[in-house]
C-alpha cells in the first residue's frame, strides 16, 4: 500500500446530505453564464432501422431503414448541453469547406448556438460519426474525419480567437477528443491565457494524449480508463482508484480530478485535501452512455462558476448523468429534469 494511500480518508457523499434548496439556487445561477467551448467538432448520424436477413453478397446483415437522425457531436455537443442548461455556448473549434459543414452550421442554427467562432480549414473535413443501429443494438460506426493535426497557421488563428473571447466568459471547457484540433502545445497556451484571465478551466481528457498536455488543468473530468492512462494505474479496487486520482493530481498539477465510475458513480479529489469523496450514481435506467461525459462537464463547469464547491457541481453533474443515459444516444439535460431527479433521490 502506498504513503498516499494510507493517509487518505475516503468519505460517501449520501442523498441524506444533499441540500436541495442550495443546488436549485447553483441551478439558477447557472443561467445565463457564458462558457467558451473549444475543442474538436463534428456531427453525429443515427441510421436506424430492422435486420430481418442476412445478405446474400456478403455475411453481413441487411438493414431496412426507417429513420435518419443528425445530431451535434464532439465538443458541439458540449455546447449544446450548456445552452440547454440555460447557460450561453462560444464554440470554438474547425471545420470543412464540405457539406458537412453546412449541416453542422443548420444545427448550431437550430439549437440557438453562433457559429461565428468557427474557423475553416479547406484541407480537412468536418468529422462525421456515423452509427447504423437495429433494435438498439449498434451494428457499426463508420467515421468521417482527417487524421492530420491542424496547420499552424490555423493554430495561431485559433490561439488568437481564444484570447479574444476569454474576456466576455466566465469559464472555459478544453474538450479533447484526439482528432487533430489539440495540440499538447496549443493546450499549453490557452491553460496560460485562461489562468491570466483568472477562469475557470474544466478538461475532458483523452486516452490518446499524454498526461503531460493536461498540466495547468483546473479541473480534469477522465472516465476510469482514462484515469488508467493518464496515471498509468489499473483501476480495479479502491485503493488503486485513490492511488490513480492523487498521481494524476500530482503530474498534472490539476486543482481537482473527478473521475466518472460509471455504474459506481465519482470519486472527487482536490489538491487540498488528503480526503476522496465518492458519489454513488443515480441512473435509474442506462440506455446510451454515449454523451454522458459532455454532460458532466457541462454541468460540472456551469455550476462552478456559479459558486458551487466540486462537491456540489459533482452531485449536480452526477444527476445530470443519471438522466442523459437514460436517452439514445447523445442528448442534452435540462435544468428540470436535473431537478426531478434530485427530488427522487434525496
Amino acid at each position: 500500500m502506498s504513503s498516499i494511500t494510507k493517509k487518505v480518508k475516503v468519505e460517501t457523499i449520501l442523498p441524506v446530505s444533499w441540500k436541495k434548496r442550495r443546488l436549485d439556487q447553483i441551478l439558477v445561477q447557472s443561467c445565463k453564464k457564458k462558457i467558451l467551448v473549444v475543442g474538436d467538432v463534428g456531427l453525429d448520424r443515427y441510421t436506424i432501422g430492422t435486420v430481418e436477413r442476412i445478405s446474400p453478397e456478403a455475411p453481413v446483415p441487411i438493414v431496412h431503414v426507417q429513420e435518419e437522425k443528425l445530431k451535434l457531436g464532439l465538443a458541439a455537443n458540449v455546447a449544446d448541453n450548456v445552452k440547454a442548461l440555460g447557460g450561453i455556448p462560444l464554440l470554438v473549434g474547425v471545420i470543412g469547406n464540405d457539406r458537412g459543414a453546412d449541416d453542422f452550421r443548420d444545427l448550431l442554427g437550430a439549437a440557438g448556438i453562433q457559429d461565428s467562432h468557427l474557423l475553416v480549414d479547406r484541407s480537412r473535413r468536418t468529422i462525421l460519426k456515423e452509427r447504423v443501429v437495429s433494435d438498439r443494438q449498434q451494428l457499426v460506426r463508420i467515421d468521417y474525419e482527417s487524421p492530420h493535426g491542424i496547420s499552424q497557421e490555423i493554430e495561431k488563428r485559433l490561439l488568437k480567437k481564444v484570447q479574444m473571447l476569454l474576456p466576455q466568459v466566465d469559464g472555459i471547457i478544453v474538450e479533447d477528443y484526439a482528432k487533430g484540433l489539440l495540440s499538447g502545445d496549443l493546450m499549453k497556451s490557452i491553460f496560460s491565457l485562461a489562468k491570466k484571465a483568472g477562469k475557470t478551466i474544466a478538461v475532458d481528457p483523452n486516452l490518446k494524449t499524454p498526461v503531460e498536455s493536461y498540466q495547468g488543468a483546473g479541473v480534469l473530468t477522465p472516465n476510469t480508463r482514462e484515469a488508467e492512462h493518464l496515471s498509468g494505474i489499473l483501476i480495479r479496487d479502491r485503493q488503486s482508484l485513490v492511488t490513480a486520482g492523487f498521481t494524476i493530481l500530482k503530474s498534472t498539477m490539476a486543482q481537482c480530478v473527478v473521475i466518472t465510475l460509471g455504474k459506481d458513480g465519482m470519486a472527487i479529489f482536490t489538491r487540498d485535501s488528503h480526503s476522496v469523496r465518492l458519489i454513488p450514481t443515480y441512473a435509474r435506467e442506462v440506455y446510451d452512455v454515449s454523451g454522458a461525459g459532455d454532460t458532466v462537464i457541462a454541468v460540472l463547469t456551469l455550476a462552478i462558476v456559479s459558486g458551487a464547491s466540486i462537491e456540489e457541481a459533482s452531485v449536480l453533474g452526477n444527476l445530470a448523468a443519471g438522466v442523459e443515459v437514460g436517452k439514445r444516444g447523445t442528448a442534452t439535460v435540462s435544468p428540470d429534469e436535473i431537478r426531478t431527479a434530485l427530488n427522487l433521490y434525496s
